[in-house]
């Protein structure tokens, strides 16, 4: 793949690659511990899992920030420039066999460059869905009621919001949904006012204000963009989908707990799932496709736990003890692997080997102290290259008596 040079000599391309890599293993041990703690809170309550879903996907964005730091303190630089020039510049070595290590090294930039394109696409795309978002709460609106405006107002207050929350009539939106954050919108669309009876819409609304008290509309643009930088990663949108599913629960029991009227939820939920929805970035009531799934845990008659302290402090328990695994097992790169740049000029090769050593925690050795002078300049080369290159050189150039 062509791929500009200057900008793969950079140390944080290195770093980034292999951040990358190893966030497969590292969200998959945070994923594992998460359906754990899922499986085993499965009567607990839908805010409680939640917030163990949540807190996983943090925690694997912390993770990769963790490693990236960790390798951009491994990378080193090696700079010795005397006044004087040497003409000795010896050839880059190149192994016939390639470990599965050297094959990715060999190739981190173009993967990390693959990376950022694929961040392109999907930062564009959610973008995109951003403007649609804020285009819909501006354009084909209509005048509210008010009768709704007082309706609003009172829904308002019963889930325990004491700001201004405006409620908008959409001639074009799909769902009812929540935009925005600082100053929230909740969209109606027109053709729910048409079809549906008062107390249908009623608990739509209970629902849309729930997502608003929660303060989900900022959390999910947060998830968005962890989910945009780690696009190609299926165990971290595996936790964000169990996000997903779980805010819609928990705003639906926020509804069903004011309305006290489960039948008419689950029924509204029904007679909504045939509608589709473009608005990606904003809260709505379709939310989760599995719609049935929804209908079905209303009318669970199991005891479902509504304090969430000990399943909380569950899930910080072991997912910080997954987070820990997760930097602490081959997080690091190891001295072998670790890229180091030089930067030599007409300096005794044994001296430049004990700078090696130091950068790269090793304690190799030439055959003699006295094998020449050499002149460097290498970008992103490997601790295992770099002892090997210095030591052809010393057994091609032998000490002269």
């Amino acid at each position: 793949m062509l791929v500009p040079e200057n900008l793969l000599q950079q140390d944080w391309i290195n770093s980034l690659g292999w951040t990358l890599l190893h966030s497969l293993w590292q969200h998959a041990l945070i994923a594992i511990c998460c359906a754990l703690l899922l499986t085993l809170n499965k009567q607990g309550s839908a805010n409680s899992r939640y917030l163990t879903s949540a807190l996983g996907v943090f925690l694997s964005a912390l993770t990769s920030a963790i490693t990236f730091y960790q390798y951009q303190q491994a990378s080193s630089e090696i700079v010795i420039r005397p006044s004087q020039t040497s003409t000795l510049i010896p050839q880059f070595y190149e192994p016939n066999v390639l470990s599965m290590l050297d094959v990715i090294s060999a190739h981190i930039g173009s993967i990390t460059f693959v990376w950022l394109l694929g961040v392109a696409v999907c930062g564009l795309r959610m973008l995109l869905a951003y403007k649609y978002c804020q285009q819909l709460k501006k354009h084909f609106i209509t005048a509210t009621p008010e009768k709704w405006q007082d309706i609003f107002a009172m829904l308002a207050t019963k889930v325990g919001i004491t700001s201004n929350i405006e409620l908008r009539i959409s001639l074009i939106a799909n769902t009812p949904c929540v935009i925005g954050y600082l100053k929230p919108v909740v969209l109606l669309p027109m053709k729910l006012l048409l079809r549906m009876d008062q107390q249908q819409i009623e608990v739509i609304l209970l629902h849309e204000l729930a997502h608003i008290r929660r303060q989900d509309y900022l959390l999910g643009i947060i998830q968005t963009m962890i989910k945009t930088l780690f696009f190609f990663n299926p165990f971290l949108h595996w936790i964000s989908s169990q996000i997903d599913k779980e805010r819609e629960n928990a705003c639906d029991d926020i509804a069903i707990d004011i309305s006290q009227n489960p039948h008419l939820f689950a029924n509204t939920l029904k007679e909504l799932a045939e509608m589709n929805t473009k608005q990606e970035i904003a809260m709505n009531i379709i939310g989760d496709k599995l719609l049935l799934n929804r209908i079905i845990r209303i009318f669970d008659t199991r005891k479902k736990i509504t304090t969430v302290r000990n399943s909380l402090a569950a899930s910080l328990l072991i997912l910080f003890a997954s987070l820990a695994m997760a930097i602490g097992v081959n997080a690091a790169p190891d001295n072998a692997n670790k890229t180091i740049s030089l930067d030599v000029a007409d300096t005794p090769v044994h001296e430049v080997m004990k700078e090696v050593n130091k950068k790269c925690s090793t304690n190799e050795i030439l055959p003699t102290k006295n094998n020449g002078n050499v002149t460097l300049l290498l970008k992103e080369i490997s601790c295992k290259e770099a002892i090997k290159l210095l030591k052809d050189f010393a057994a091609e150039n032998p000490v002269q008596e």
